[in-house]
């Protein structure tokens, strides 16, 4: 029944997701992968209600699912933290799983009886093979759970760099996803309780077909200029001073912009800020304010580090505490909260505020306003 259950519910919420209104590449790689899941179950489920004897080949390939579940799972993580348009390059993290059918090979063309008897035997024919198998989907489940861990770490580090608000970005339920394997994994090798690894499979499926159908992509939409510059603009921004000045140079010693053009850039950027105020759009992103410049991101990000020695978040939630401050020296703001007053310029939360206008001013807002 367990298995049954199983099976139902991926099927369902597979459906749920590739019908979504909408719906994203990263609904499209969760459906397919539920897809995956259920027919791992039912392969199970028929063995051991003894109907391999009526699809042995079907049975066997749900075996060799599992090989599928890392690439799945990094590549949906992939999907959700990165504007990187769809490769058929990615398709390379299935040759596994093609790999360890051909090592079968001659089961699949093996008469039907054959078939039947090799699974009544318990695979001893291939003992070389499914000990091959065994530890390629122990490897495989390892080395993806270890890439999805870097991707959302190397995304939480970069975030700065292209969001002048972070507080929305909510990227818990993805380290619970991978949370989520990494336990199923760790049951999958160290114990033989097949019934407790299934169930957690199960409640696995439930859990990620509800959030899997709620969550919206951190980049709803493409961002071309950005694909693939995660990694070039990795940059750490504690350092010390000397530090970072060292770091920045560095960092973009192979770039083509001249020093006219950074100060060119740098003068239309401050111009741009003062003048026109993007930053009070709350959701202002590097890319949008690139755009506005006309100039590549990777080059308006440059600008920023090297002139302000800022990085984008940074510039922009100070010019937002520069406008509040204006704001409030006005006579007519005395009849609005300072709250009310924040988000006019830019913040979207009050604990996003505070946090900030205390690091540029070193006091509190409500501290800040009782000075005389």
């Amino acid at each position: 029944m367990l298995y049954l259950s199983g099976v139902f519910l991926a099927f369902f919420l597979a459906f749920l997701l590739i019908t979504k209104r909408n719906k994203s590449t990263a609904d499209f790689i969760l459906s397919v992968w539920l897809l995956a899941i259920g027919l791992n179950l039912a392969g199970h489920y028929m063995l051991l209600t003894n109907q391999y004897t009526l699809y042995p080949s079907f049975v066997f390939f749900g075996f060799s699912l599992p090989l599928v579940y890392g690439p799945f799972l990094y590549l949906y993580i992939k999907r959700q933290t990165s504007p990187e348009r769809f490769s058929w390059k990615y398709l390379l993290h299935f040759v596994p799983l093609l790999l360890c059918n051909f090592l079968f090979l001659t089961f699949y063309l093996a008469p039907f009886q054959e078939r039947v008897e090799i699974f009544k035997h318990h695979g001893r024919e291939f003992e070389t093979e499914m000990f091959l198998k065994l530890y390629s989907i122990y490897i495989s489940g390892i080395v993806y759970v270890i890439l999805s861990f870097w991707t959302l770490y190397r995304f939480r580090k970069n975030m700065v760099q292209q969001f002048s608000n972070t507080e929305k970005i909510n990227f818990n339920w993805l380290l619970y996803l991978i949370i989520w394997i990494t336990v199923i994994w760790g049951l999958v090798i160290f114990t033989e309780q097949v019934n407790i690894i299934y169930g957690a499979v199960t409640v696995f499926i439930v859990w990620l077909g509800y959030f899997g159908i709620k969550q919206v992509q951190v980049f709803n939409q493409p961002l071309p200029a950005f694909a693939g510059s995660t990694e070039k603009e990795s940059f750490s921004f504690e350092n010390k001073p000397e530090e970072a000045a060292l770091s920045v140079e560095k960092k973009y010693q192979k770039s083509t912009l001249s020093v006219e053009n950074i100060d060119d850039i740098h003068s239309r950027l401050m111009r741009l800020l003062d003048e026109n105020k993007p930053f009070i759009n709350p959701n202002l992103t590097l890319n949008e304010l690139a755009a506005m410049l006309d100039v590549h991101p990777n080059s308006l990000s440059q600008v920023i580090n090297s002139k302000e020695d800022k990085n984008f978040y940074e510039l922009i939630n100070e010019k937002r505490i520069e406008e509040f401050l204006s704001r409030i020296s006005q006579p007519e703001s005395r009849q609005y909260t300072l709250l009310s007053i924040a988000f006019e310029c830019g913040f979207n939360s009050k604990t996003s505020f505070n946090r900030n206008f205390k690091k540029y001013t070193g006091v509190t807002p409500s501290g800040y306003q009782k000075t005389p």
